[in-house]
């Protein structure tokens, strides 16, 4: 009797591994988009592109873990961020561009990259601001805690097979608005400008070095619009692209005649102080983007609303028609 049982028990967990499915997938439902799933698992050098029954269709190697980003290129080329910087590998995992920002400009880039239809690529940096450079933008004095850990995007532009040009920037530092120092350019009614941040709110944490913690990039084409995600503040932002550098830091010039301060924002209007905490819709959110056109509800807005940290204990997707 025993071993007939050891034996329907063997054969019991064949078809257990018989039936699974593939790379850690764990369902598939008639619901799931008819296409490829392309990730890069963080603690490996692999990036896997797998359909919907977990199989996998291809891969690719590259030096060093990623940080947290690869996006296939309309060329078929694989474009990752890495420990070792950027990479763009062809289909068989031959190198055809590399450059790190760390190394070469002590550029520090992070969480999300965007690649442009032009061959350029979009990147989040950090940006640090002094003790004295955040008072001589009006911060009060109260507030300060050592350097602030700042936000810039770059647009940078891959030469040759080891090499690149920024062609293009824009900084949050120079889309303040304060109203404790009169003294200081940037002083103003923070009710009356949604379309900068003010640089002395602290209703979310106080003592947070990192304020802004920005966490995904994207682009409109058509629109020539950027989309970020700042996770610490909970809020969402569309900026300008047609602008030049210069009318980047300004408040005036682009195709829409506002330099580049926020043409739109979403999340929390407790940050420009047009709401209180009832009025607050993101809580820590993560991978704001554009509906694709052809797709349902194309040119309308996804975020995923995380709460990460778990104070509110809630996880959602959320879809935004931009006015």
């Amino acid at each position: 009797m025993k071993s007939k049982l050891l034996f329907l028990f063997a054969l019991f967990q064949i078809g257990i591994i018989a039936s699974q499915n593939t790379i850690g997938l764990l369902k598939n439902s008639e619901k799931a988009f008819d296409g490829y799933t392309l990730f890069t698992p963080e603690s490996n050098n692999s990036v896997l592109l797998v359909d919907n029954c977990g199989n996998l269709v291809h891969s690719w190697n590259f030096n060093g873990t990623p940080k947290l980003t690869c996006y296939l290129l309309e060329n078929g080329n694989l474009l990752r961020t890495g420990s070792n910087g950027f990479e763009i590998r062809d289909w068989e995992s031959n190198l055809v561009w590399e450059y790190n920002l760390l190394t070469n400009l002590e550029i520090r880039q992070h969480h999300d990259i965007e690649p442009l239809p032009n061959g350029n690529i979009l990147c989040l940096v950090k940006e640090s601001i002094t003790e004295e450079e955040q008072v001589a933008l009006g911060k009060n004095p109260n507030l300060l805690n050592g350097n602030l850990k700042s936000e810039k995007i770059i647009e940078i532009k891959p030469i040759g097979n080891n090499d690149m040009e920024v062609v293009w920037e824009w900084s949050f530092k120079d889309h303040l608005i304060q109203d404790y120092d009169s003294s200081i350019s940037n002083f103003g009614d923070v009710v009356s400008h949604p379309e900068l941040v003010d640089f002395n709110y602290t209703e979310t944490d106080l003592n947070h070095s990192d304020w802004l913690h920005m966490n995904s990039i994207d682009y409109n084409a058509e629109l020539d619009q950027i989309l970020l995600s700042a996770r610490t503040l909970g809020e969402i932002y569309i900026i300008d692209h047609s602008t030049t550098t210069i009318e980047a830091s300004s408040h005036t010039g682009g195709a829409y005649g506002k330099g580049d301060d926020f043409l739109w924002r979403w999340g929390n209007p407790q940050v420009y102080r047009q709401g209180d905490e009832s009025s607050q819709k993101l809580f820590k959110q993560h991978d704001a983007k554009w509906i694709n056109e052809g797709y349902a509800n194309e040119n309308k807005i996804t975020v995923f609303n995380n709460d990460s940290d778990g104070t509110n204990t809630f996880s959602q997707f959320i879809l935004l028609h931009q006015i």
